[in-house]
């Protein structure tokens, strides 16, 4: 399946895998809805598309207020008529030590990590439930598969908490909507190069071993989106291969 003239709304797509991925689906000739906080980021990467030959509109939207999701899922519809994808990617970083300085950073991650994302897809739904058809893929990460307690992530247990909730939520989604022609994908990638990091201020927040490329990434992403009509990808998930020495 081509996704070449389909609308896809991708949210966090100001920077990091959002930016390199709203870049790689433009290439492919979607058009792309960018949803972010951020106005300046928005309208440079825009402007990086459609200078490239690619077509993508900015939409400024917290995706944590439900009257502001309303409302861009209104103005993505006005622009384009249609909703074809929705990849729920926002979401920030956040763990143990972090919260001890910064308690607000529970009630944040939660908002952002799942609530946000909730949000817009219960926005967005009933227009593909109305026509029928369409896509929904929710970035996650492994911290949503695995035990909380377990090796590291007993370090950032809100942050897996946030991951848990998203891949209950991405499940029952799926669940609900057989036999109603939307696939609900979940994509559960292990760390991989971005500002998910950096954002919150670590210090090693680029350039290690056990990261990922973004671009490889949003290959894979464009991979799942692409798969006939009649394949469901339920869930992806992806994680950095190494050596101990790497490490």
């Amino acid at each position: 399946m081509t996704i070449k003239n389909k609308i896809v709304i991708i949210t966090g797509a100001s920077q990091g895998l959002g930016k390199t991925l709203a870049e790689k689906i433009a290439q492919e000739g979607a058009i792309v809805a960018l949803v972010a906080r951020s106005k300046e980021k928005l309208q440079q990467l825009q402007q990086t598309i459609t200078t490239d030959g690619g077509r993508a509109e900015s939409f400024i939207c917290d995706i944590t207020d439900l009257s502001q999701v309303e409302k861009t899922v209104a103005e993505i519809l006005k622009k384009f008529k249609t909703i074809d994808i929705l990849i729920n990617n926002a979401g920030i970083w956040t763990d143990n030590n972090l919260e001890k300085k910064y308690p607000q950073k529970r009630k944040e991650a939660f908002d952002i990590n799942a609530l946000g994302a909730i949000q817009f897809t219960q926005t967005v739904l009933p227009h593909l439930l109305e026509k029928n058809e369409g896509q929904i893929l929710n970035v996650i990460s492994t911290s949503g598969i695995e035990d909380t307690t377990a090796r590291d992530n007993k370090h950032w247990q809100t942050y897996g908490a946030t991951k848990w909730a998203m891949t209950g939520f991405t499940n029952a989604l799926r669940d609900s909507l057989q036999n109603k022609n939307i696939k609900v994908t979940g994509f559960f990638p292990g760390g991989f190069d971005s500002n998910l990091y950096e954002n919150a201020g670590r210090s090693d927040a680029h350039d290690q071993a056990w990261m990922m490329k973004t671009t490889d990434i949003a290959e894979i992403i464009l991979f799942a989106l692409t798969r006939p009509s009649d394949v469901l990808i339920e869930k992806i998930v992806v994680t950095k291969m190494f050596t101990h020495a790497e490490y």
